[in-house]
């Protein structure tokens, strides 16, 4: 890709992503490319998003449990406010209201929410078990100010599902589909081909009709990530979401594939 300058010659770089939420800084540095005329800096999307989900990931797990850690990891899960309100059984008002200090937050709907957006992360796990996270009840002053620093996880979804299989459960198909809001029959087609290259295998699931259970080939994730980039694979691939035809709500993921940092 050109650069708008005219430079069509790369350079390794460094990013630096800083966000602030209920008083927490979180940080991380990951290796972009620049441009070796006028040394703009190129963010790939994915990566943009990872940060996003890396803080959310966080949150989830120690909250504070406010406002605006609910807002943060709503959003993050991708879940809408109208989705959201016809799990709860509430108004999406109510939930606006919880997002914006007008009203009390619902520590149960906070921690419903927080159980999604780790289920993306982490891969599925018993609600019950995800519930019993402790978390902190609110921003202390004890807590303003600080700073965490964070790895980023993988940007792209086949990155993504590679690196859920590579932990230390097997999932199905199904499972995978549900923790990372995917269309079943997109994410089938995506595994039978990763499965062609030998970096997965599939094992069928009595009683579940056509459900099978996937293994990796290596509970490395950072080895089974070589290994699919060596075999070509793109990491960075969207796999379709679910169609929710008639519920209302828009579902768009971002479009562009990098943001541009002008360096000062």
């Amino acid at each position: 890709m050109t650069c708008r300058c005219g430079e069509s010659n790369k350079a390794p770089a460094k990013h630096s992503f800083r966000r602030t939420v209920a008083g927490t800084t979180f940080t991380a540095t990951a290796d972009v490319e620049s441009c070796a005329g006028c040394g703009d800096v190129y963010v790939p999307s994915s990566l943009m998003l990872a940060f996003e989900r890396a803080v959310a990931g966080e949150l989830a797990r120690r909250g504070p449990i406010c406002d605006e850690t609910f807002r943060w990891i709503r959003k993050a899960a991708g879940v809408e406010r109208g989705e959201l309100a016809q799990i709860l059984g509430v108004t999406p008002e109510t939930i606006a209201g919880w997002e914006s200090e007008r009203r009390p937050i619902d520590h149960a709907a906070w921690r419903l929410v927080a159980a999604m957006v780790l289920d993306g992360v982490e891969g599925p796990r018993a609600v019950r078990t995800r519930l019993k996270i402790p978390h902190r009840p609110a921003a202390t002053s004890a807590a303003i100010g600080t700073e965490h620093v964070l790895e980023l996880p993988p940007g792209g979804m086949v990155a993504r599902v590679l690196s859920l299989l590579a932990g230390p459960i097997d999932f199905t198909d199904a499972d995978v589909a549900d923790a990372l809001d995917l269309d079943l029959a997109a994410l089938r087609a995506q595994l039978r081909e990763l499965a062609a290259l030998g970096l997965i295998r599939a094992t069928p699931v009595p009683g579940q009709g056509d459900a099978e259970r996937w293994t990796p080939s290596t509970r490395d994730p950072a080895a089974l990530l070589r290994a699919a980039d060596a075999a070509g694979v793109e990491l960075d691939a969207p796999i379709a979401r679910p169609s929710r035809k008639g519920d209302g709500v828009a579902h768009a993921r971002p479009s562009s594939s990098s943001w541009r940092a002008t360096s000062s």
